[in-house]
């Protein structure tokens, strides 16, 4: 392994490349940071080993590099009337597939890209970019799936005043069908915990 290989494969060293890369758009700098934080905490209430919290995290850090490389990436339909839903999740999973390419250069990233490659699949098949359903896709992207939609949707509420309780709700609302039950739970746990702790004191 390069000296470079080593130095990234570090999660410290890949956090610090990260937020040297996202220095000009603060707000993906800080959704990746909370998408980090919220996905150790499922992942922790989850029982998850030292090391697959560590590929979690770094996974966490890296699942919106394809959005970072390619924004404005065209996806070409033969057909005319495609509807634009479809031309959109088209190119967002062109965009994980480029941020799969890029994580996987480095060999000791390869659980991360396996993380970010499965983290927009839905547990009913009706994800991308593969259509993967329940078991076969990992804990960990299932783990990154609800973080990434936690973090977005709280953003979502904050920025147009609708109160942030309707957040789990929309999990909740999803359960069973793009989420998993059991990560929404955990998440759900994770996240009350230290409000529950505050309100202890």
């Amino acid at each position: 392994m390069t000296f470079a290989e080593n130095a990234i494969a570090s999660t410290a060293t890949l956090i610090a490349v990260m937020s040297a890369l996202y220095r000009h758009t603060p707000d993906a700098l800080g959704h990746a940071q909370r998408v980090a934080a919220v996905s150790t905490s499922i992942g922790q209430e989850l029982r998850f080993t030292p090391r697959d919290l560590e590929h979690l995290e770094r996974a966490a850090w890296l699942h919106d590099l394809g959005r970072f490389i390619a924004p404005d990436i065209d996806v070409v339909s033969g057909d005319p009337d495609h509807h634009a839903i479809e031309v959109s999740t088209a190119r967002w999973s062109r965009q994980v597939d480029i941020a799969v390419q890029v994580i996987e250069t480095v060999p000791a990233l390869l659980p991360a890209a396996a993380l970010v490659r499965a983290s927009r699949e839905c547990l009913d098949g009706s994800g991308y970019p593969r259509g993967l359903r329940g078991g076969e896709i990992p804990l960990g992207a299932r783990v990154l799936h609800v973080a990434d939609t936690f973090d977005a949707l709280s953003s979502v509420c904050a920025s147009l005043g609708v109160a942030q309780d309707a957040v789990p709700a929309e999990l909740l609302r999803n359960s069973g069908s793009r989420f998993d039950p059991a990560v929404v739970a955990a998440c759900l746990r994770a996240l009350d915990a230290p409000r529950s702790a505050a309100q202890g004191s």
